[in-house]
């Protein structure tokens, strides 16, 4: 309950600063042009006063009595303080200026950059071609349109459409918006909807999209405060969107994100953490980890480890006598190499996963974040012309988060063209043997597919 109130009450006192700086702007300037004619009628000039006589030489002795040994040690200490509280003041004064004066900065049309981008993505997949039944074929369709506007060089404003389905025509729907101050570039505040994620799937072609997929958090998405430091990325709010649940009382999510940022000389590191109440009887999750990465000429590394947690310190509070406590440690690295006309990608994934008492679907271990809780993919490509690339994909995958179970495991091989005829425009051509091992009872596939992605 406390954390409740104390998430609105942070929310409401930025957007309180944000209101009343504005007005204090506004009433400075138009305050004045109307104090100026004041200024210009000056009153004659008064006779300086006669100079005061000098002071007796009992009471000269008096001002000039030594201090006593504590007033002594009292007097350097005072002086210390002081410079202390006139440093704060002074640090306190120079932010609220740097504030100020974003705010009285002109924003008139002229002055405004509105500048948008976009991505389109329309796909088309076949069936098992060696099924006996009729030839089957699927779709998926994206399209992302965002805005980004300039109102001078410390205030900005975004906002995004998304249209995203297994369908030619999917619908589009308000994808978010948030304003921004950053008067410094190791600075920024963000007000509104915003999106976190932490250690997605870089290498994989298949679980490459953090919305549903991620070996560290998929997407969380809220409407908050996010403050940027140096490096630094703390977020809070409520949740929206998939990331929200609600009662017959109302919406009850709320989350707080933070990680930190380390690039240097090639080298990577992100911790992170973030915690996501329900506000139900002992239903939260919680994600934390860590991704690292170094690059080295033509060879780079990536791991990620993330720790997954849902229904913490339930101990029958939920079902009686039951424990729905579940967790999983993922861990996930991605080795790449690159070398002239040559490239590999790899990607090794393995989760330990304790459901613990919950019923299906009941955590947030169901949700796909965690796609199997084991994979590998390995595919080198040749270069055969300069916008020409031929990959040979080589996959294991268990399908299942269950590791006793073995009967959807899958060995995947095939090929994929990609080409790309110009800048920002690629297209991907493949075909897949999808062959059942171990348990598998299922037959096996050969499946089609043409991904076609432009980006603007």
């Amino acid at each position: 309950m406390k954390n409740r109130y104390l998430i609105a009450a942070t929310m409401l006192a930025a957007s309180a600063v944000f209101a009343q700086e504005a007005a204090t702007a506004a009433t400075e300037q138009a305050a004045a042009p109307a104090a100026a004619p004041a200024t210009e009628a000056v009153a004659p000039a008064e006779p300086a006063p006669a100079a005061e006589p000098a002071a007796a030489p009992a009471e000269q002795a008096k001002v000039e009595q030594p201090q006593s040994a504590e007033e002594a040690k009292a007097a350097p200490a005072e002086e210390a303080k002081s410079e202390d509280k006139g440093e704060v003041s002074a640090a306190a004064g120079n932010a609220l200026d740097i504030l100020k004066s974003s705010m009285n900065e002109e924003t008139s049309e002229a002055k405004m950059e509105v500048k948008y981008s976009g991505e389109v993505e329309f796909d088309a997949y076949t069936g098992n071609v060696w099924a006996d039944n009729d030839l089957n074929h699927s779709y998926a369709s994206t399209f992302d349109l965002n805005f980004e506007v300039k109102f001078n060089e410390k205030w900005s404003a975004f906002v995004g459409l998304e249209a995203d389905g297994e369908t030619t025509d999917p619908a589009a729907i308000y994808n978010g918006a948030y304003i921004q101050y950053q008067p410094a570039d190791f600075f920024a505040v963000k007000l509104g909807d915003l999106t976190f994620s932490e250690g997605a799937f870089v290498a994989y072609y298949d679980y490459d999209d953090p919305a549903d997929n991620a070996a560290g958090m998929k997407e969380h998405d809220i409407r908050g405060l996010e403050i940027d430091l140096a490096g630094f990325i703390l977020g809070v709010g409520f949740g929206r969107g998939d990331n929200d649940w609600a009662d017959e009382e109302g919406a009850k999510v709320y989350d707080v994100h933070a990680a930190y940022e380390f690039d240097y000389a090639g080298q990577h590191l992100r911790p992170y953490v973030d915690y996501k109440s329900f506000q139900t009887t002992q239903h939260n999750e919680l994600h934390a980890g860590v991704e690292a990465g170094l690059s080295l000429g033509g060879f780079g590394f990536r791991a990620v480890y993330g720790f997954h947690a849902d229904y913490l310190g339930d101990d029958g509070d939920v079902v009686e006598g039951q424990d729905w406590t579940s967790t999983a440690h993922a861990f996930l690295v991605e080795p790449t190499f690159e070398v002239g006309m040559f490239e590999i990608k790899t990607t090794a994934f393995y989760a330990l996963i304790d459901r613990g008492d919950t019923a299906e679907d009941a955590s947030d271990l169901d949700n796909g974040e965690i796609p199997e809780y084991f994979f590998l993919y390995a595919e080198p490509a040749f270069k055969l012309a300069e916008f020409i690339k031929l990959g040979i994909p080589v996959e294991y995958h268990t399908h299942t988060l269950d590791d006793d179970d073995d009967t959807a495991a899958t060995f995947d091989v095939g090929a994929r063209v990609y080409i790309t005829p110009v800048e920002n425009l690629e297209i991907t051509a493949f075909g897949m043997v999808d062959v059942a091992v171990q348990d598998n009872e299922d037959e096996n596939v050969l499946r089609f597919g043409l991904e076609t992605v432009f980006s603007f």
